[in-house]
């Protein structure tokens, strides 16, 4: 049985991805940013994670996700 303590469907699969990955089963990405997808500042939070190389697990209302990957930056150092 599950208990919803008022907690974000990402923080939800963020704690499930947590405990996976103990156990060394986790799907998602080890570096990765868990992001609400109906929250008003998703986009933000997606940008600030693809700004730090993080893939995004963005998690809807329901509990499905989808994985971003972060896109190396085709600017060349000087």
């Amino acid at each position: 049985m599950s208990s919803d303590n008022g907690e974000s469907p990402a923080a939800k699969v963020m704690d499930e991805a947590i405990d996976l990955a103990i156990e060394e089963r986790s799907p998602y990405p080890e570096r990765a940013a868990f992001i609400d997808a109906d929250e008003a500042m998703a986009g933000r939070e997606i940008k600030r994670a693809a700004d730090a190389g993080l893939s995004v697990v963005l998690v809807a209302a329901d509990g499905s996700t989808s994985v971003l990957a972060p896109v190396a930056s085709e600017q060349s150092a000087t």
